[in-house]
């Protein structure tokens, strides 16, 4: 019999503590639901709230007044008689288990006929009034039947019996195809339930022979809610809460029985310390040991929980890094919530929908939805479980996970946003630096025209006398040079190919100018289609190589054209004899040095840092090099 009280004093405070964290828990429910227009909580979802919350208060005094009486057997005091006098709060538990059947009944399907109405206010007014008969006849109050104990248990019994048959009918007017399978293996397992408790009762009356049975069966039947919280937290999982009523009324438990096991085993060591002031303190090194593996099993008990009973396959860390692996790679907000809700739908077991702004709409109903605001932007994030099905219901320690790996997204979500904002300056930095350009190349063609022209016509002049072939050849290459200035004048681009032809109609004019003091070649190896290069962009390098190279030097000059072409390159490169970088303008942004600034800063204003400019001398062979090396752009088709 020591075994048997110990067993249900432990199911006992398993109850106790289950269904005192579940009265605590609901009446924050209760309250929150009760203070909601009834378009959000339905008149029936408030009653079954309360009707739950009154099997839960009665249910956690029935176990704490059992855990009393375990209590007091196993000590032996027989003296608080009292406790067999509360017992009788039993009679409250028949008319609230079916009023909380009944409105479960009725949110499930089709209100029940007025038949079951009618019957639940009935043992409404009979369970209560049999037992305080029984009570007044304790006390002689009203005449006492004889055997009083038989009684007490016959009507228990018969209480209980009309109870479960009213639930079984109930539950069984449901169509079974109305139902997911987790639904119809919790009416199965319910009934069942209300099935062998009425056994019990019936064993109980007719098997009084059979003492330890007897003790066994009556225990049993007392710690029946117990069982029927099991079953709705397994199938259903009913109430957000009760992950966290199991796992810490079972860690509870695995706690008494382990420390019942650990002082077991050294109680008569310890009894053999020392009496006098150092004996609790060695009492508390002894439970070192203890102390120590606790910790251990606890963790590894409330993981077992969350993997076979709660079906939570992620760890909160594991959860984190799966989610953050999906969303790193996403480069916009699109890409990111797609992420998001498949990562969090396999976390959870549950189809998950992501929304970024208070007024968008989800497209399923919502059975729970988290609501986040990012510190930084005040962007509203919604995370919604869509009503489904085969969903897994999340409870309370799955809601703050999810509220976590929504801050998660919130912080993904902002950073997307910033790299973007940050994207948008650049460009708008670049479309500014561009227009810059434009209007430098606008300024440049300005002061290049008439310095052209004016040493131009003086060649022209003079060859007039000496070479007049030579000076009609001159004026139509210049009338060519200015005929493509004046086209190109407002556009940026322009094919190599008639860069390169007005590149040699430039040359030629500056040919004549210069007579056998300069020599000029053009090599391009480039193929039709041509590519697109800024206009006018190597013309500003030819005209730098004259003026401040062939033209400063006091013997024969040479200028050559290179051009280099790939599928994913362009490179342009004049040489020129002549003096070296300083008159170059590497140094000066003024008079020479405008032109190489333009180029730099046209080329950085289309390219960014995918072109490049260089200056360079070779001091041995006297000859200045300035290359650039552009992205291919192709002409569209």
């Amino acid at each position: 019999m020591i075994i048997v009280s110990l067993a249900f004093l432990f199911l006992s405070l398993f109850g106790a503590y289950a269904y005192g964290a579940a009265t605590y828990f609901s009446i924050g429910q209760a309250r929150s639901l009760w203070g909601l227009d009834k378009s959000y909580a339905p008149a029936v979802q408030v009653q079954m709230n309360k009707a739950s919350l009154g099997i839960f208060v009665i249910s956690t005094v029935w176990f704490v007044l059992n855990a009393l009486m375990e209590f007091r057997n196993l000590t032996g005091n027989t003296g608080d008689s009292w406790l067999e006098l509360a017992v009788f709060i039993v009679f409250l538990y028949p008319p609230v288990i079916m009023h909380t059947v009944y409105l479960e009944s009725h949110h499930d399907a089709e209100m029940p006929p007025p038949l079951f109405r009618g019957l639940l206010r009935g043992m409404y007014v009979l369970s209560p009034a049999v037992g305080v008969w029984l009570l007044l006849t304790l006390f002689r109050v009203l005449p006492r039947p004889e055997p009083i104990g038989a009684w007490i248990g016959i009507s228990i019994g018969s209480m209980f019996v009309l109870c479960s048959a009213y639930s079984t009918a109930l539950m069984m007017r449901r169509p079974k195809r109305t139902m997911t399978a987790d639904q119809a293996k919790l009416r199965t397992v319910m009934i069942s339930l209300f099935v062998l408790l009425s056994a019990s009762f019936f064993a109980l009356i007719f098997m009084r022979q059979q003492q330890l049975l007897m003790e066994i069966l009556d225990r049993l039947s007392r710690s029946s809610p117990v069982f029927f919280m099991v079953a709705s937290v397994y199938f259903e999982d009913r109430f957000a809460f009760y992950d966290l009523v199991i796992k810490r009324g079972l860690t509870l438990l695995l706690s008494i029985v382990v420390a019942a096991l650990f002082l077991t085993a050294t109680l008569p060591w310890l009894e053999a310390l020392p009496t006098g002031a150092a004996r609790p303190w060695l009492f508390a090194a002894a439970l070192a040991p203890l102390a120590l593996l606790m910790p251990w099993l606890l963790s590894r008990t409330e993981r077992l929980l969350d993997r076979v009973w709660l079906g939570r396959e992620f760890t909160p860390v594991e959860a984190v890094k799966h989610i953050l692996a999906a969303m790193q790679p996403a480069t916009d907000e699109a890409t990111l919530i797609a992420a998001a809700e498949a990562r969090l739908s396999e976390i959870f077991g549950a189809r998950i929908a992501v929304l970024v702004g208070s007024r968008a709409v989800f497209e399923s109903p919502v059975e729970v939805e988290v609501k986040l605001t990012s510190p930084v932007s005040g962007a509203i994030v919604r995370i919604a479980v869509l009503k489904e099905a085969s969903g897994r219901r999340l409870m309370s320690e799955d809601l703050v996970l999810l509220r976590s790996l929504g801050s998660v997204f919130a912080f993904m979500l902002e950073n997307i946003r910033l790299q973007r904002k940050r994207v948008e300056q650049e460009q708008l930095a670049q479309e500014l630096q561009l227009q810059s350009s434009k209007s430098e190349l606008k300024a440049l063609r300005a002061q290049i025209n008439p310095h052209f022209l004016f040493n131009a016509l003086n060649a022209i002049a003079s060859l007039i006398h000496t070479d007049p072939a030579r000076a009609d050849e001159a004026v139509e290459q210049l009338a060519e040079v200015f005929r493509y200035t004046l086209r190109r004048s407002h556009s940026e681009w322009a094919p190599l190919d008639q860069e390169l032809t007005f590149a040699r109609a430039y040359l030629d004019v500056e040919q004549a100018r210069f007579g056998q003091r300069l020599t000029c070649s053009i090599d391009s190896d480039h193929t039709a289609p041509a590519p697109l290069i800024p206009s006018m962009l190597l013309q500003t390098l030819l005209e730098n190589a004259v003026k401040h190279g062939v033209s400063q030097a006091r013997g024969p000059g040479r200028i050559d054209v290179i051009v280099r072409t790939t599928s994913e390159q362009v490179t342009l490169e004049v040489r020129n004899t002549g003096p070296g970088a300083e008159s170059h303008g590497l140094r000066s942004r003024e008079g020479e040095g405008f032109g190489l600034h333009s180029v730099r800063e046209r080329l950085k204003g289309h390219f960014g840092g995918r072109a490049t400019f260089k200056l360079s001398r070779d001091e041995a062979a006297g000859v200045t090099v300035a290359r650039i090396s552009m992205p291919h752009v192709r002409i569209a088709a």
